[in-house]
């Protein structure tokens, strides 16, 4: 499991009504990798990746594999 900072590049919406962002983690658990959002948080999810990257934040995220791509977001925040 990861529970921690990440830098954000990229986010849209996938085909199947998922959010995707493209994070990296501060501590160096993963470098840039997709992740994605389940279909029911995807706007909250999109919104607040959109915010961080128009903004220049990073993103708190938890994350249940983080070394495996396209793995499902769970808690996701703009940093302050």
């Amino acid at each position: 499991m990861f529970d921690g900072n990440c830098q954000i590049r990229r986010a849209n919406i996938r085909f199947d009504g998922r959010a995707q962002v493209d994070l990296k983690a501060e501590n160096g658990a993963f470098d840039w990798t997709w992740f994605f959002s389940s279909v029911d948080h995807a706007p909250q999810v999109l919104a607040v990746a959109l915010t961080a990257i128009a903004t220049r934040r990073g993103v708190y995220v938890t994350l249940d594999e983080p070394v495996k791509p396209e793995s499902e977001v769970g808690n996701f925040g703009i940093l302050g």
